[in-house]
């Protein structure tokens, strides 16, 4: 095989020898992916690419970081650590009078900064001697670098200057966690889409807390309810689940309680024999504010499940283009009031996170922006309109990914018909857009050089 593109069929088959059942809407671009992956590493034939896959870690860790979006950083959701902190902590307490210790797991815990975070949490409840933290994550030089707890400014960009000063020591731009925090987390190599859970000879089962976060969105549908399942089964009577807003949802597949809040879906596995534990997800959700009740969810059925089931088409539509239209006449501060209450309760739509994005970046609130279109991104990675904004966003926080995203877009465009008009970017076709992202490019690295001068 030669070229920077991998059929679809081989992109599969890769993707799962890593432990990833591709949706069909990110096939294109995983493949695309992948190919970049080949051609750095001078492999051109797909048959050795694989042979090599399942020998190499490097190599294997490469893939994991192209079709992946790694990104993360300490406190990434405040709405969910204030729901741990006020709800979920201290119902933990009441159910624990003999000071047993209590079990989190960060699942997909990338380079660490949401372990860390969990950690910080437990020890300003004063908890973190009773609390035993584990992680896990497919990628090895993820853990290497979880494990080694030093981070850059912009991974501290949500943590509060006391927590810096209180957790951290620093020098020369970089923050070091604490030993005595860094103690508290467990972390392990585990490909969640290839083992079998729970598995109580590895430690995993029991937990009262599991934050599996930006992972499922990544997956097919067989392979989400298989896993929603086994996370099910690895919780403790009265443990709780937590997801990000972009995963698909989980309560068709397994008899989670569930409660939607202005943090997310909140999952529970209730005490068997009906014995209801002190503190209840009503509670959980009149913290965060309640949206929409989904108690005591029947088990899935055995088929015919749509995992990701869309809202009415014309009901989008007709939010979108109002968000749109207060955006195009500069009320952006309306654009983002109807938008946030819009992704709220329609958390897979990626038209309506864009358009948040688009509100926030008009504002100038960038750090707010790039994370709506990463949501857009982790929902429909073919979107190039959203990885040109990202762009944007990223130009002076972070120019290395600011070009790793406009590159993503000078990729896909390249890829298609140069009059094709670009989708949520009606006003540009892909030859315009392709010609943008490489101004954008010469941009960044003329800024790269004019530095080292």
């Amino acid at each position: 095989m030669t070229g920077h593109a991998l059929p679809s069929k081989l992109a599969d088959e890769v993707a799962c020898r890593v432990g990833l059942g591709l949706p069909a809407s990110r096939k294109d671009v995983v493949a695309s992916a992948i190919g970049r992956v080949m051609a750095r590493r001078g492999i051109d034939d797909s048959s050795l690419f694989l042979h090599r896959l399942g020998l190499d870690q490097d190599l294997t860790d490469d893939v994991i970081a192209a079709i992946t979006v790694g990104e993360t950083h300490f406190f990434r959701d405040p709405d969910q650590f204030q729901l741990i902190s006020q709800a979920i902590l201290p119902e933990l307490r009441l159910r624990r009078p003999d000071g047993s210790l209590v079990r989190i797991w960060s699942v997909g815990c990338a380079t660490g900064e949401e372990p860390y975070s969990l950690a910080i949490l437990c020890d300003e409840e004063g908890l973190l001697q009773d609390v035993r933290i584990s992680a896990a994550d497919v990628s090895r030089r993820a853990l290497a670098t979880a494990k080694a707890a030093e981070y850059g400014e912009w991974s501290l960009r949500n943590t509060d200057r006391k927590l810096k000063d209180r957790y951290f020591t620093s020098g020369e731009g970089r923050f070091r966690l604490n030993e005595r925090l860094r103690r508290q987390v467990g972390f392990a190599h585990l490909n969640l889409g290839a083992v079998e859970l729970p598995a109580p000879e590895r430690g995993l089962a029991d937990f009262d807390l599991i934050l599996c976060r930006n992972v499922l969105v990544y997956l097919d549908a067989s392979t989400v309810r298989r896993i929603a399942r086994q996370l099910f089964a690895c919780l403790a009577d009265g443990g709780w689940l937590l997801t990000a807003p972009t995963d698909p949802p989980l309560w068709k597949y397994a008899p989670f309680e569930t409660s939607i809040t202005s943090g997310g879906v909140v999952y529970r596995r209730m005490i068997a024999h009906g014995d209801t534990p002190r503190g209840s997800t009503a509670g959980v959700a009149s913290i965060l504010g309640h949206k929409k009740p989904v108690a005591h969810v029947s088990p899935p059925r055995a088929c015919g499940m749509d995992e990701r089931k869309t809202p009415d088409d014309k009901a989008l539509k007709a939010i979108a283009r109002q968000i749109r239209w207060r955006y195009e006449l500069g009320e952006t501060r309306e654009a983002q009031r109807l938008a946030a209450q819009a992704v709220q309760s329609h958390p897979l739509s990626a038209e309506l996170h864009f358009l948040q994005g688009l509100s926030q970046m008009a504002d100038g609130q960038t750090d707010a922006a790039a994370a709506a279109l990463r949501r857009v991104v982790y929902l429909d990675g073919s979107l190039a309109a959203a990885q040109f904004f990202l762009g944007v966003c990223l130009t002076h926080s972070d120019p290395q990914a600011s070009q790793r995203a406009f590159e993503n877009v000078l990729q896909f465009c390249l890829s298609r018909p140069p009059r094709e008009r670009v989708a949520l970017m009606s006003e540009a076709t892909a030859g315009d857009l392709a010609e943008r992202a490489r101004r954008e490019i010469g941009k960044i690295q003329r800024g790269r050089g004019s530095k080292r001068l």
